[in-house]
């Protein structure tokens, strides 16, 4: 028998200790149902932002090196980890040592390869969604020419009322100004407007007893207030002006007025916050000694901006490897990935394996598996409930409904797992649908940063930067985890890949790339 641990933690703020320990106890299940034995586990019940801050999940790390256990089992694989390169790192970490990483509650593979396949479905579900709007803009037209309410949440500072038309879901309502609220509102955006900060106009609201649903203003809701155009009475939503749906409130005047102190706000508050995007993050290494390579930038003395990717050695002068211009590098591994898919072979293997996937996506068996547990959940908690009506003992119904909250949990999350497989089932994929998909990816502009960023995030595993070559490895292959290929793997490999060139750099940018 192998052996397992478990590795539990929150997922939002709304979870809490009880959801752990009904993770756990799912995970045990699953461990039971495959034969395996649980040898430890760990879980971290904090809050925290990233991996490298959860003391027991870098345990269990630690602890991988032993070969004590060969799987670690997590509830969800989002529990995991927080993005794909973190997901990708520590699950190739783990790999090294012979472990691999189990879902309790999702049937297929979290294999990294399923990249080509998301995106495929994104462009599929793109499609749909334009045929969709046709519709959708045909009856907001009708709600619009009837001024009549469309549903969502209701702005602050009116009211609902019903019409005598009645629809599909019951009477059509109609929006109408609440006196009590609307005047708060006006307080807000002449106080605004005179140059009163969002902090002070709460505190002076709280201050003569005003509240919102029973709660103290706190100055974060009046962000989106002075900046919803509805209060003028005239707005726009699906292309189309809308001016008889919300009451007028505002007058444009004193809206146009807040919107320019926002603006420059915004301004200041904005102007050195900006945030270079590094697209090849956790995805680029040093070719000289294998280290990740990071940001690093410099500013020139004329004060313009520039951006590199820099060996971690090379920081601490442990490496000779001289920097890279981050645009420079970002184009040339963007080049790769597009030439690779313009070739039909290549593209052609691709289609195969995303046809693959789907097939293991989509397998009866899988939704069957989930459809079995929910019913099992459902009829455990159904036993749940009668044994709560029936106790006695406070402790006793304590007991009970925690372990009611761990099941209600649970089958939220089978259903979502079950809609997401039925959701892909119904998704008919030819191989002529991915190559006309390929074909129109091929057209977009490899000098867009959001093009880039696309292809980097879809195709590329890693990437290895010598001082004239790039060696890029991609993650297309849909059946198979993703992997980290070591240095020396590629240094032997580097000068025989069929793909690999070398060309004089410029400016020491790196123009060149190799494929595995």
């Amino acid at each position: 028998m192998k052996n397992t641990v478990i590795y539990a933690r929150y997922s939002s703020t709304g979870q809490n200790e009880q959801t752990i320990e009904g993770q756990i106890r799912i995970c045990k299940e699953f461990a039971e149902q495959r034969g395996l034995n649980v040898i430890g586990t760990y879980f971290d019940k904090a809050k925290t932002g990233t991996n490298d801050k959860r003391p027991d999940f870098q345990r269990m790390i630690g602890a991988s090196v032993n070969g004590a256990f060969q799987y670690v089992i997590v509830y969800m694989f989002d529990r995991f980890a927080r993005n794909r390169i973190d997901s990708i790192m520590y699950k190739n970490q783990l790999k090294s040592c012979g472990v691999k990483v189990l879902s309790a509650l999702e049937p297929v593979s979290d294999d990294e390869g399923g990249e080509f396949y998301e995106m495929y479905l994104e462009w599929n579900a793109e499609k749909y969604s334009k045929r969709l709007s046709i519709r959708i803009r045909d009856g907001l037209t009708t709600a619009i020419d009837n001024g009549t309410f469309i549903g969502a949440k209701l702005l602050f500072g009116y009211g609902l009322v019903n019409t005598e038309k009645v629809g599909k879901k019951g009477a059509i309502k109609r929006v109408i100004v609440n006196d009590d609220e609307a005047e708060i509102v006006r307080y807000i955006f002449s106080e605004y407007a005179s140059g009163v900060p969002k902090l002070k106009i709460a505190d002076a609201l709280n201050t003569q007893g005003y509240r919102i649903k029973g709660k103290p203003f706190r100055g974060r809701e009046f962000e989106k207030w002075l900046t919803n155009e509805k209060y003028t009475g005239t707005f726009s939503i699906g292309g189309r002006e809308c001016k008889n749906m919300y009451p007028q409130i505002i007058e444009r005047d004193l809206f146009n007025k807040v919107q320019e102190r926002l603006k420059e706000k915004r301004y200041f508050a904005g102007a050195n916050s900006a945030k270079e995007l590094y697209l090849l993050q956790g995805k680029v290494y040093c070719g000289h000694c294998g280290t990740s390579m990071v940001a690093d930038g410099g500013t020139s003395r004329n004060g313009k901006q520039h951006y590199y990717y820099a060996c971690k050695k090379k920081k601490k002068s442990l490496c000779d490897k001289k920097r890279e211009s981050k645009d420079g590098l970002e184009l040339a591994v963007t080049q790769f990935a597009h030439n690779f898919l313009s070739d039909p072979k290549n593209v052609s293997r691709g289609a195969d394996d995303v046809l693959a996937y789907h097939e293991q996506m989509t397998a009866g068996d899988g939704l069957r598996s989930v459809e079995v547990r929910i019913a099992n959940a459902q009829k455990e908690a159904d036993g749940f409930v009668t044994a709560f009506v029936e106790a006695q003992n406070p402790l006793l119904r304590l007991g009970i409904e925690k372990k009611m909250a761990d099941l209600e949990i649970l089958l939220d999350d089978l259903h979502a797992q079950k809609a997401k497989i039925e959701l892909a089932r119904g998704v008919k994929i030819s191989k002529q649908d991915i190559l006309l998909f390929v074909a129109q990816l091929l057209k977009g502009d490899m000098h867009d940063k959001e093009y880039q960023k696309k292809l980097i995030d879809n195709f590329i595993s890693s990437v290895y930067i010598y001082d004239n070559e790039i060696v890029a490895y991609l993650n297309l292959d849909a059946s198979k985890d993703a992997k980290r290929i070591s240095l020396a793997d590629t240094n032997t490999a580097k000068d025989t890949l069929l793909g690999v060139q070398t060309l004089t750099p410029l400016l020491h940018q790196v123009p060149t790339c190799g494929r595995q």
